[in-house]
């Protein structure tokens, strides 16, 4: 018997469900607590009483519980999102990447120059891929291979759609001990390559070859699978991936898609269009949904203090939802992280998010990945330190 942590992800809160008992070639479905919290947001009135919640602690009243972490984090980056190439193999039919003209991969030089500077400074969290796919990158075991140089940087992740995790860069990644968060998606074969424009086989392949040399490793790494589906809940247990990803010692996000689900990255993806394409279901139409109330909260964004994000060219964008780098607050190939951290559009950024003018940023207006800042304390400490119990950054 084996456990597997099913988690639920809502307006970008990851919330563990307690660990599952699981065996291969049987019923799967969660048991005991996972069903309670499933029927308590069946509640006819659970949707309002949560938004209520969400309001009152998002309020004002409660920013001087965050604000001495947020004031720390302002000092250096706790994590550094480096997009090492923007291009992707995957043409998934809710992300705007294929949409993207200023495509490329990171210079070593550039790269060597913002992991000393990163490394020979506070260190902290490192996460390669956050709009394109890294393992693409040709460079990508020399990349993880120069980080041992900085102890400093004490935690390396990959986001990857697992089509090239395979035996060229598994061993690297077991080696140094890198973290691995797969957006895998869909477990169905028609629908996975309908969705996602990739081999299915190819990419069930990696991960189950990958998961077996993991769990054989002396030092197995962190692995998190994120699985969001047109099919039910129930269906994706039945699969056949699922239960080969059960037997291993991983994390699953696993939801099935609807409004409150897909993002609009900013308002670069027409969610509207999408959803009536695909029949995606609606959720209940207020503005009680998480997706809804994100984009008409007003409180100061986690973005602007969780960590610095990277793009491919060496500019600093100013979240993890700027596929299209609208906002670039400094760049990398000139200028120092703390330069860029510490910089007056940096700061004069999160001075204009602490005032609750949110939506006089640009990007901002239209987003419905905002988070609030007091999720702050889910990632770090009161010193600023990454958790240590926490798996993942991109959580």
């Amino acid at each position: 018997m084996n456990k597997i942590l099913i988690m639920e992800n809502r307006a970008n809160e990851i919330k563990a469900i307690p660990p599952i008992t699981l065996a291969p070639a049987i019923d799967s479905r969660p048991l005991g607590r996972s069903f309670l919290k499933k029927w308590i947001k069946k509640v006819p009135y659970f949707p309002a009483i949560d938004y209520l919640r969400r309001r009152i602690y998002d309020s004002p009243l409660f920013d001087s519980s965050v604000r001495p972490l947020a004031q720390t984090l302002e000092e250096w980056p706790g994590a550094l999102l480096i997009d090492i190439t923007n291009r992707c193999n995957a043409k998934c039919v809710w992300c705007p990447n294929p949409d993207l003209t200023n495509v490329g991969a990171m210079d070593m030089s550039l790269y060597h120059k913002i992991i000393d500077d990163y490394g020979l400074g506070d260190g902290g969290v490192l996460t390669f891929g956050t709009f394109g796919e890294p393992l693409m990158d040709k460079h990508m075991k020399e990349r993880i291979e120069y980080l041992k140089k900085y102890p400093k940087i004490h935690k390396v992740e990959i986001l990857t759609n697992g089509f090239f995790l395979n035996d060229n860069i598994v061993p690297t990644i077991i080696e140094h001990g890198v973290g691995v968060d797969i957006s895998l998606d869909e477990l169905d074969k028609k629908t996975f390559e309908d969705v996602k424009k990739m081999s299915f086989d190819i990419v069930r392949d990696n991960i189950v070859n990958f998961l077996e040399a993991n769990s054989k490793a002396m030092n197995p790494v962190p692995v998190n699978i994120r699985i969001k589906t047109m099919k039910t809940v129930e269906e994706t247990l039945e699969q056949e991936l699922f239960k080969i990803i059960s037997s291993h010692d991983c994390s699953v996000v696993l939801n099935s898609i609807d409004d409150n689900i897909i993002s609009n990255w900013a308002g670069k993806l027409d969610k509207e269009a999408f959803i009536k394409e695909y029949k995606i279901p609606s959720t209940n139409e207020t503005r009680f949904t998480h997706k809804r109330f994100n984009q008409t909260n007003i409180a100061p964004c986690t973005q602007l203090w969780k960590w610095m994000v990277v793009y491919w060219d060496g500019s600093v964008v100013l979240c993890c939802a700027d596929m299209f780098s609208q906002s670039v607050i400094g760049d990398l190939k000139s200028n120092s992280i703390a330069e860029v951290w510490n910089g007056s559009y940096m700061k004069n950024m999160r001075e204009q998010m602490v005032k609750r003018k949110r939506f006089e940023v640009p990007i901002c207006q239209d987003c419905d990945i905002h988070l609030s800042w007091h999720n702050l304390n889910e990632y770090y400490d009161s010193s600023g330190k990454f958790l240590k119990d926490k798996k993942f950054i991109m959580g």
